[in-house]
This record gives C-alpha cells, sequence and structure tokens, in this order.
C-alpha cells in the first residue's frame, strides 16, 4: 500500500495511520473496506478487476460474489456514494470496479497536484451516516470493533446485516411478481430465437455427420461506412443461420457477443476464450470487401486448432455474397448444403433488424423494419421479427395482436419451426401479464408443432418457458418435469448460456416452493455464468432473485448490496418494466433497513412512472401497503390511516388469498385498529389449498390475533397467535416467523406474561443481530425484565440497526432493577 494521503470532496484518507476523516471528524472503519477504498484510490487510472480486488483485499480467492458486493456497499457509503450515482466508485459491468472521483494525493506530508478521475466532481457532502459504515465485511477477529465475522467461507459465523420493518411476502412466492421475473428470464428465450430466425427448418442430420462440432461465428470485419456497419453483426447472424441449417451446433450470436464482450481480450485470446468458455470446436472469421460493383466475402473456420477450412465467393448482391460463402465453408465441412430462405427479396433488411437487436437498439430494428415495403412485410418471418421488436420495446398488447393473427393462418407443412416460435413468444408475453395456465397453453402448442423434435434448441425453449409457467401456476411437480427436459435438450444443443438459463429457472421454482437453501447457490451460480457471458437480461434476473431469497433470510444489507448492483446493470437500458420492479423492490429493501428518506425518494420515482401499468399489475396495491408502512415507522398514525383506507380487507375473488392480499388487510388493520364501537369482521384463511392461499395463511391468523387482543379477547387471541405460529413455522421462512412471534410476545410483555414473552423471544434471538424488529423485542423483554446490564446491550444492539427509525421513548430510558423474588409475571 503507497503511504501517502489522499483527499476527495470533504474526505481525507490516510495509509500511513490508516484513518479516514470527513472534515475534522474520524470515520470508523473496518480493516477490509479500508483496503478496499485504498486499493481502488491507488490505482484510480484503470478499473480494477474483480478478481484483482479480491486477491489485494482479502490475500484469497475463494470468496463469494454477496461478500464483495457488501464490501462496494459499505466503502460507497463511507466516502457518501451509492449505486445509483456511482460519483467515487463506478461499477464496469462485467468487470469490476473503478474509483472515478477527484482526488489529490499527498505524498510524504508533501501537498500533490490535483489528479482527476474520470468525473470531474467531487464527492457529495451528504454522506451517509458514519455509523452505517462501521459493520464489518468478513473481518477477522481483532481487525474490528464491535462486530463479528460475516459470512465467512471457511465457516466463519454467518452474520448477515439486516434491519427490518415488516414487509410484504417474498416476490417469488407471489404470483405476480414471480410472473415479472419469469418474463425477464423469458425474455432471453425470445432474444435467442430473434437470432436463431428460421434456423432449423431441414431433417435431421444424416448418420454419420459430426452432430458434437460446436461452433461460433465471430463478428465479420467490414469496412467503414454507414451503408455497411449493419454488416459486422448482421453478417455473422446470417453466416450463423446458414451453418445451423446444415446441422451445426452454433452458439447464438448474442451468446457469443457475451463471451467476446467479457473477455476484452485480443483475437487470439479471444478464440481461447470461446473454447473455454463455450466449448467451442470450430471458431469462424470472416471479411467483407467491395470491389467496385462486387462484394467479396472470405470466411476462415479455425477448427480446435487441428485444421483449417476456408471458402470466399463474390456477388454483386452481398447478402447472396454472404450465403453462398457460407455455403461453400458448409460443403468444406462436409456437409450439405440448406435450401434457400423463401423470403430472400428481404433477407438483407431482416438481416438489419437483427444486427440491431444483437446492438441491443430495437428502436432502429424497428425504423429498419417499417422500411420493408408493405407487399413484403406479410412474410412470417418479418411479421415474427416485428412482434419480437414490439415485446422489447415494452408493446406486449401489439406484439400479441400480431402473434394471434400468425397463429391464425392455416398451417403448412413448411412452417412448423415458424409456429414454435411464435407460440414461445407469445406465451413469453402473456406470462408478464400473469397469464400463468394461457402462457402454458402457448408452450404446449409449440411442443405439438408438427416436427417438434427436429428442432432441437427450439424445443428446449418450449420446455423452459413451459416450466416457468407451471412455477408460477404453482404446479411444482410439472415445473420441475418440463425443467428437467429443458436442461437436457439444451445441453445436447450445446448452448451453455441456455443451460443457465434452465439452472436460474430451477432456482426460481426452488424459490417458489420455499426452498431458499438451495434456490441461494442456484442464483449465485447462474449469475456468475450470465456475467462470463456478458448475459445482462439474464443476469439481471438472477440477481433479482438473489436479493429475493435474502430478504427472505434477513440478509437485508446483502440484499441491498444485489439490487444496488442489479440497478447498475439496468441504468440507461430504458426498459420500463425492469425499472419499475427494481423501483419497488429497492423501496422495500431499504424500508427493512430503517433508511426512510430513501424510501420516500423511490416511491416517487415509481410514482412518476407510466400508471396505465398499476392496476393490471397490482403494483398499485404494493406501493400503498409500503406507504403505510412508511408511515407507521415513522409515527405518522393519521398518514398511515388515510392511506390504509382503500386496501382490501376481503380474500380475492373465488376465495383465493395470497400474501400480497393477507398483508394488506393486516397493514390495514395495523393502521386503523379494531375498537370495541368498529370491531370489524373477520377473515377466516382461504379454503383453498394452493401455494397462494397456504402463503397467506400466516398472516390472515395474525390479523386475527392482533384484532381479538385489540378488543381485549386474549383468549381468542392466544389461540390465534399460536395458529398463525404453527404456520409460520411449516412455512419456514425466516421473516414469517420473525413477524409472528415479534408480534405476539409484545403482548404477552404488555400483559405482564414474562416468562412466556422471553420463550418466544429466545427463539427469534439468533436474529436480533440482523433485523431491527427482532432486536428490538430483546429490547421490551430486558427493560420489562429489569436487566440493566442486558438493557443496555439491547439497546445498542437495535440503535445500531435502527437506522432512521426512533426507538420507543419508554424503551431509552434505564429501567428499575427488579427485586429479589419477585417472579417472572406469573409465569
Amino acid at each position: 500500500m503507497l503511504n501517502a494521503v489522499f483527499r476527495f470532496g470533504e474526505f481525507r484518507l490516510d495509509t500511513v495511520k490508516r484513518e479516514l476523516r470527513r472534515g475534522d471528524e474520524p470515520i470508523d472503519v473496518p480493516a477490509r473496506v479500508f483496503a478496499c477504498l485504498a486499493y481502488l484510490i491507488e490505482h484510480r487510472e484503470r478499473a480494477v478487476p474483480q478478481s484483482e480486488l479480491i486477491a489485494a483485499v482479502w490475500r484469497r480467492d475463494n470468496v463469494s460474489d454477496t461478500q464483495l458486493f457488501q464490501l462496494i456497499l459499505r466503502a460507497r457509503r463511507l466516502v457518501g456514494d451509492s449505486a445509483d450515482r456511482q460519483e467515487a466508485i463506478r461499477t464496469i459491468a462485467g468487470f469490476g470496479y473503478r474509483w472515478v472521483v477527484a482526488t489529490t494525493v499527498e505524498a510524504n506530508g508533501d501537498a500533490g497536484a490535483t489528479i482527476p478521475g474520470s468525473r470531474a466532481t467531487d464527492a457529495p457532502a451528504d454522506a451517509t451516516s458514519a455509523k452505517n459504515g462501521t459493520e464489518a465485511i468478513d473481518e477477522p477477529e481483532g481487525e474490528k470493533k464491535g462486530t463479528e465475522v460475516i459470512d465467512g467461507p471457511e465457516g466463519g459465523n454467518r452474520r448477515p446485516f439486516a434491519a427490518s420493518v415488516n414487509y410484504l411476502r417474498p416476490l417469488f412466492r407471489r404470483p405476480l411478481f414471480r410472473g415479472v421475473l419469469m418474463l425477464l428470464a423469458l425474455v432471453s428465450i425470445a432474444t435467442a430465437l430473434f437470432l436463431r430466425h428460421r434456423a432449423e427448418t431441414i431433417a435431421p442430420a444424416s448418420a454419420g455427420a459430426d452432430a458434437t462440432l460446436h461452433v461460433a461465428v465471430r463478428p465479420l470485419e467490414v469496412g467503414s461506412g454507414p451503408d455497411v456497419a449493419w454488416v459486422r453483426l448482421g453478417g455473422m447472424d446470417l453466416v450463423a443461420d446458414r451453418l445451423r441449417r446444415a446441422q451445426l451446433a452454433v452458439l447464438p450470436s448474442e451468446a457469443t457477443l457475451g463471451v467476446l464482450t467479457a473477455g476484452k481480450a485480443d483475437a487470439d485470446g479471444a478464440a481461447a476464450r470461446l473454447r473455454r468458455d463455450a466449448g467451442i470446436g470450430l471458431v469462424v472469421d470472416g471479411r467483407v470487401m467491395r470491389d467496385h460493383a462486387a462484394w467479396n466475402v472470405v470466411l476462415h473456420g479455425a477448427l480446435d486448432g487441428t485444421r483449417d477450412a476456408q471458402a470466399s465467393a463474390t456477388d454483386n448482391d452481398l447478402v447472396g455474397a454472404l450465403r453462398r460463402a457460407s455455403d461453400q465453408l458448409i460443403v468444406a465441412l462436409g456437409r450439405g448444403v440448406p435450401a434457400e430462405p423463401a423470403d430472400a427479396a428481404s433477407a438483407e433488411r431482416l438481416q438489419r433488424v437483427r444486427a440491431a437487436l444483437l446492438a441491443d437498439d430495437p428502436a432502429s430494428a424497428k425504423a429498419t423494419l417499417e422500411s420493408i415495403p408493405d407487399a413484403q412485410r406479410d412474410d412470417g418471418e418479418t411479421r415474427l421479427l416485428h412482434a419480437q421488436v414490439e415485446q422489447r420495446l415494452g408493446h406486449y398488447d401489439v406484439a400479441e395482436q400480431e402473434l394471434t393473427q400468425l397463429l391464425e393462418r392455416k398451417p403448412t407443412s413448411d412452417d412448423a419451426y415458424l409456429r414454435m416460435r411464435v407460440f414461445i413468444t407469445r406465451g413469453s408475453g402473456r406470462i408478464r401479464l400473469g397469464r400463468a395456465q394461457e402462457a402454458r397453453a402457448d408452450f404446449d402448442g409449440a411442443l405439438a408443432a408438427h416436427g417438434a423434435s427436429n428442432y432441437e434448441h427450439a424445443l428446449g425453449e418450449a420446455y423452459l418457458g413451459r416450466g416457468a409457467s407451471s412455477t408460477i401456476a404453482n404446479d411444482y411437480a410439472a415445473a420441475a418435469d418440463d425443467l428437467g427436459r429443458a436442461r437436457v435438450v439444451l445441453a445436447q444443443s450445446g448452448d451453455r448460456l441456455a443451460v443457465a438459463r434452465a439452472d436460474l429457472e430451477w432456482a426460481l421454482l426452488d424459490s417458489a416452493r420455499g426452498a431458499a437453501a438451495q434456490a441461494m447457490p442456484r442464483y449465485e451460480a447462474a449469475a456468475r455464468q450470465f456475467e462470463a457471458f456478458a448475459a445482462m437480461r439474464p443476469l439481471k434476473s438472477a440477481l433479482i432473485g438473489l436479493q429475493d431469497v435474502q430478504l427472505d433470510q434477513l440478509q437485508n444489507h446483502a440484499a441491498l448490496a444485489t439490487i444496488d448492483r442489479t440497478t447498475a446493470l439496468a441504468a440507461g437500458g430504458g426498459d420500463p418494466l425492469l425499472l419499475r420492479v427494481l423501483t419497488l423492490m429497492r423501496a422495500r429493501i431499504l424500508l427493512a433497513c430503517g433508511e426512510l428518506r430513501a424510501v420516500h425518494a423511490a416511491l416517487a420515482a415509481a410514482e412518476a412512472g407510466d400508471q396505465g401499468y398499476l392496476a393490471l399489475s397490482r403494483d398499485d396495491l404494493r406501493m400503498r401497503v409500503l406507504r403505510v408502512e412508511l408511515a407507521l415507522a415513522e409515527g405518522r398514525r393519521e398518514d398511515a390511516a388515510r392511506e390504509a383506507g382503500p386496501l382490501p380487507a376481503t380474500l380475492m375473488p373465488e376465495d383465493a388469498d395470497d400474501t400480497l392480499q393477507a398483508k394488506a388487510n393486516l397493514w390495514r388493520q395495523r393502521a386503523i385498529p379494531p375498537t370495541v364501537a368498529t370491531p370489524g369482521a373477520a377473515i377466516a384463511p382461504s379454503t383453498r389449498t394452493d401455494a397462494g392461499s397456504r402463503a397467506g395463511a400466516p398472516y390472515r391468523r395474525l390479523a386475527e390475533a392482533e384484532r381479538a387482543f385489540a378488543l381485549g379477547h386474549t383468549d381468542d387471541a392466544d389461540r390465534a397467535w399460536h395458529q398463525a405460529l404453527d404456520l409460520a413455522d411449516a412455512d419456514g421462512t425466516p421473516r414469517t416467523m420473525a413477524m409472528v412471534i415479534q408480534s405476539w410476545a409484545t403482548a404477552l410483555i404488555a400483559q405482564g406474561r414474562l416468562g412466556d414473552a422471553a420463550a418466544l423471544a429466545g427463539r427469534v434471538g439468533a436474529w436480533a443481530a440482523d433485523d431491527y424488529d427482532c432486536a428490538l423485542l430483546q429490547l421490551r423483554l430486558a427493560h420489562a425484565l429489569g436487566e440493566p446490564a442486558g438493557w443496555r446491550n439491547a439497546l445498542a444492539a437495535a440503535r445500531e440497526l435502527a437506522g432512521e427509525r426512533e426507538i420507543p421513548a419508554e424503551l431509552t430510558v434505564a429501567p428499575i432493577p427488579r427485586g429479589a423474588g419477585k417472579g417472572d409475571g406469573g409465569n
């Protein structure tokens, strides 16, 4: 570490004294957070890879992504930065981090010149409270004060940071949010099918053909000029399509670009990365040149370092030259040349559209589609591509109308693959609307297409989509069966990115059925795979799933680090659905961490978006519940009651239920407590056995317990609390159990039944170091028991987790020590 003093904004970091100051005030910094800041500042002239930062800070490589994200989260907070602003530490997606704030260096106490980072502005002055940065990130004993080891990979105490208020049930246990996340994952399916367009429309390879050869086509070399810029990616995709038609297992163009983008290596290194990370045997490169009126295309295939294949062609038509060169390469590889496509007249424009999609520019893709003459727009491939572009732009109603019209055409023997992709694309859009049964019917239609088994990759995608829709419909056995089939078929196709998507769907299934222990490592593994391929869309889906499980397990600060990372990846993407989902998720996590002002900002951002989507998605209900929780956390009871008025006080239609509906009723009751004059009506749990109704049951009984207690019916309240706890235990989710226990034990303390309260509080004692409400319960009990030492410790723990929440004033006053022989309140 360089012996120097670094100044940036109001901060001063001294590597000799190992000290960080804001103005004249020293800030307590955990050792690893200090090492992270110092290393990034010392190497501010470049981006630091994640692996290098891990090696510098931990001195080992067996460090999880979550630990690194928590470290960056704490480092940012200490210097007044955040994942939204990134004014000091910027995330380099798929690579690492870079220090970007203007910094002055003083070596050996001598002032130096100002050395700007990538930004010309200093760190903002409104830094987060210093105490938020004192919690340790996987620190060994002796390196910090008053903290413990967090998630140590060598088996240290697992102490995720968490501080929560009550919130809605986990996203994946609620059908609508599961649908949103499934759509984000299925967008990747549709994208893969964009790029495979008419790829599998011939009979299977003849016996004896090398069906195991996996191929990747890299972007083509082209000259300069706007008229040929599209050829770099569009020509790459056309060559890949022709090779795939010859029954070669060709990596989707999006996956190829992901591997190359993540590698950031020279040409030889990129080829090696494709072989290593994607299992590629044949790497195809190409060059496109213009010779007066003719186009010359040269292709070169390097076959795993053992032999090469060459091909070239000249034609006055660029697409024709690309196709002819591809066919010559196919012959050189010992394969049969596929049939000509039926839509040759519009081939170049369609390749331009696909090039725009590969460049993640759906607006340009739509403009190119609209330039196609009307006479050629009725082609099936063109209409499917139009619908897929509209989906990418968020116009799901337009896309569904187009796809439905396509399916209403009379099927012919040569459009089976087209129909498969139409069904798959419509099914993915219907999942976005929470219409799981209709989506499943679409995937059934794809699987029932004539000769579906001939189209290996589409077959795998159809199984994957049907498994996803079965998960949303809570048909977990059917989901597991289809996801297992999908993984086998996709693995046989040689598409490792598609296999990673299948693994993501398994994680979603685990989350939906409450198997968090299995889901969390699956999400982390899928995220690593997607990052290796630079596949940003499924990476965001994996991170959304991971943060939800973390929050469900009371790992609130880990969830905040994950959502910060996801938000940074989504920045600038322009996907309104994803941005709304992330904004609401972020608001919930911030509320759990006690960052109340930030919750206000997040809700304002969500409310500023397109309101037409709210009623359909039930986001209006989610936001209202959040506003009620926020008002109660801030002590604004009148505001809470006003917000709670429109919340539902009944079951869903047809006696159905889910956690959102049940918790909305619970928070309505908490904001508008029942009285003898207005007792309200009890809501019995749903008698249905679907997963949503079962998930809402603990909260229905909890609401009835609190209602009975408020009306003075303590025996009825105890029975309802007991039932709620039994249901929560059966569910097995820490947050559900904690919510019931906090409610019941608080009531027992109020009655002086301290022995019963202590028994319950002991069940959540292990979570009190992470969860504010659990810590507050320990404080209430210690205060009621009159234990000064225990009260002091509990008060310190609650203050550490409170964030911007106010601890009840009566609990901050030292209790009167209990006299000997007073017992425990009759217990």
